[in-house]
Parts: C-alpha cells; structure tokens; sequence
C-alpha cells in the first residue's frame, strides 16, 4: 500500500491501529475495472455505523454526516432549490422551489445533494456508475457544440470545489486562482464573521479524468489495495486542462431551508407498514415511499423506525408548520434522547434498529403528497 496519508491511532489501552486516512477535500477514487473502487466506496458508505467484531469492516470508519448520493429517475420532488446545479429550464419552470412528480436522473441527483445539505451533511460519496454522466461533466466537445447560455445544467465539477472551499454559503465573495489537483485553492473566502460549513465528496470515477484539475487527493485502486496517485494525476492535469478550461464556480450558492406541513404527513387512522427494507405503506391509501436509492439503510428494523417516526412527528409536534425540516429532525433527536430513547418513538418493542436523521428526511422527502414551503417564502412562491 502506497499512502501518503498514513496514520496511527490508539486502540486500546495496549495497542493502536494503522491505516489510510482519506483527508478532507475533494478526493477521487480510480482505478481500473474490478479493483476494488466501488467496493471501498461502500465500505465507507457503511462507515457511517458501528460493526460488530469479525465483520471485516470495523476499523472502516467515516464522517457520521456522510450521505450516498445517486441519480433517482421517477422520484418525486417538492419545493427543493436545486439552481446551483439546474436553471434556465425551458418554458420558464422555476428551480429555486423545483417540484416535479416525476424527476429525471440529473434533476433528481440534484435533488439529492440539496436535501442531504439541507439536513446537515457534511460530506457527499458519488460513484459515478450510480450517478446520471450529465449532472457530472460536461465535455469540450459539448460545450462547443451546445453554447453555455443553452445549458440548463451546471454539472457538479463546476461546484464540487466552492463546497469543500467555502461550502453552500450565498455571501462569499471575492475572486482567485484557479484549482489545482492537492492544492484545495478555489480563492474564495466567506467574509468576517461567518463560519463555513465546508462539505468534502469523495467520487468513484474509471471514464474521466477532468476530475483530476480539481481534485485533492487521487487514489488509485490496483487489485484492491490503494495507492495514491495524486502527484501523478496533477501533472496529467496540468498536460491536458490549461487554465480556463474547467470552468469551475467560485461560489456554490445557497441551500434552502424547507417547512414540511404537518397534515401532508399524517399517517391517517390506518398505521403504516414495512413490507421490506426499501418499502413503507404510508397513510390511509397506503402510498408506496420508495427507499430502494438510500443505499446507507442497512435493515428492516430501521426502515420500521422511520414509518414510526414520520408518524410521532407529526403526532408529537416535531413537524408544527413553524420548524424547518432539519428543525424538525433536531426535535426528534431530542424527544430520543429525552430518557426513553427509541421507545418514545415506536413503543416498546423489539424489531426496531435506529437510523440516521438522513434517511429519516430521505424517506419524508420521498413521500409522496408532502407538502413543503421553504421559510422565507408564500407557498405560492
């Protein structure tokens, strides 16, 4: 194993464990076809939880506000500000409170990010064969033929840089230097004052290399071990990207804060079922929330905690059409650790697993006849 980032930490009062620390940043994951990229990517998806001795995984451990995102063709979306990444729609459909019943791959990976930003994550694990190419890059070829101005998407290259330099704040100013691949350089800076919430991502990419001129750090995966690479993709970078022709975005722009109405999330006389892991019957018609793209949802029982907690939500005041939706998931976390723990949400029962407060919000945002304001604004705007 060829690391620079080694690290050595304590383990137990005798002894310490050595490994690969993957830094803050931006930070891509290469390799060939079957070495093992993908596989790394979901060991640290699941690095998010504890594992029991002998799992194999247990020294894989990630930032607990790590989310998986994925393109989600076909999944509904409500009032999510996804301009960052998509404007100019044709027709003159709004995207700074985009709702569509039926969104497409790159919409819908938009969506995606802005939901799990909106709730707290802090850092985004993209596997390009899950993600739509589109929303991603965009090639030179392409932009020659189709100009700028035509181009309703700004794919995530443009954006991946101003979120680990200075995160989703809409008041950062002031222009820079160009990025570089390890050199985290995007010369952007939130003013006086205000503390940012950088957000790092960590991206399995094997078909493109215009990733590299905005990387941190390069692993390669050779036969599953990792090798890093950066020095090495930072020259090809600087071969075949001369300035000017990533075109990357000094500021992210801004992350909505949404008001889920608690009637929209009432459960109904008819208590919810969980017929699997990636399926709840909600409400009195028993509507289908669709959880098959939240990859980090490991068991059953914590897709039954999250039917139980949508429903104490609304039941308990969590959801009151006053708090936002990461408001409202502080208010569970509270009523959770009022003394009763899970109890206080479902009852006393055995067949329950704890989720995270993001696949709680991924299953309400998912549900299909929610309704959302974002604070700030009249539900008509």
């Amino acid at each position: 194993m060829n690391i620079t980032q080694l690290i050595r930490m304590k383990w137990t009062s005798s002894g310490s464990v050595t490994g690969m620390a993957i830094r803050a940043g931006v930070t891509l994951v290469v390799g060939g076809g079957f070495h093992g990229k993908s596989t790394l990517l979901r060991a640290l998806e699941l690095g998010c939880y504890d594992h029991v001795p002998g799992d194999g995984r247990e020294f894989v451990v990630c930032d607990p506000t790590a989310v998986k995102i994925r393109a989600e063709d076909g999944r509904g979306v409500e009032r999510v500000d996804i301009s960052p990444f998509i404007s100019n729609l044709p027709f003159g459909k709004r995207t700074d409170a985009f709702s569509t019943p039926d969104a497409s791959g790159s919409t819908s990976q938009a969506a995606n990010i802005m939901e799990a930003l909106e709730v707290g994550c802090e850092v985004l694990l993209i596997d390009e064969d899950t993600a739509a190419t589109n929303f991603m890059i965009r090639s030179a070829e392409m932009r020659r033929l189709v100009s700028l101005e035509k181009e309703p998407i700004t794919p995530f290259i443009a954006k991946v840089r101003a979120l680990a330099d200075v995160g989703p704040d809409p008041d950062v100013t002031g222009p820079g230097p160009g990025p570089g691949p390890g050199d985290g350089a995007s010369g952007v800076t939130p003013p006086t004052g205000v503390t940012p919430r950088r957000v790092s991502s960590i991206l399995v990419l094997g078909g493109s290399g215009d990733y590299f001129a905005v990387a941190d750090t390069v692993i390669c995966m050779e036969n599953y071990a990792p090798r890093d690479v950066t020095a090495e993709a930072a020259a090809i970078a600087r071969d075949a990207f001369p300035p000017g022709t990533i075109h990357v975005d000094e500021r992210f722009g801004k992350v909505a804060a949404r008001v889920p109405d608690p009637s929209s999330v009432d459960a109904g006389a008819r208590p919810p079922k969980v017929p699997t892991t990636e399926t709840i019957l909600w409400g009195d018609d028993q509507r289908e929330i669709r959880l098959g793209a939240v990859e980090q949802l490991c068991e059953r029982g914590q897709t039954r905690f999250i039917a139980e907690a949508l429903a104490a939500m609304a039941r308990t005041g969590c959801v009151d059409g006053g708090r936002t939706t990461a408001e409202a998931l502080d208010a569970l976390e509270a009523l959770i650790a009022g003394g009763d723990g899970m109890d206080a949400v479902g009852g006393t029962r055995g067949d329950l697993a704890l989720p995270r407060r993001f696949e709680i919000a991924a299953a309400l945002n998912r549900l299909r006849g929610v309704r959302m304001t974002q604070r700030g604004r009249s539900a008509r705007s």
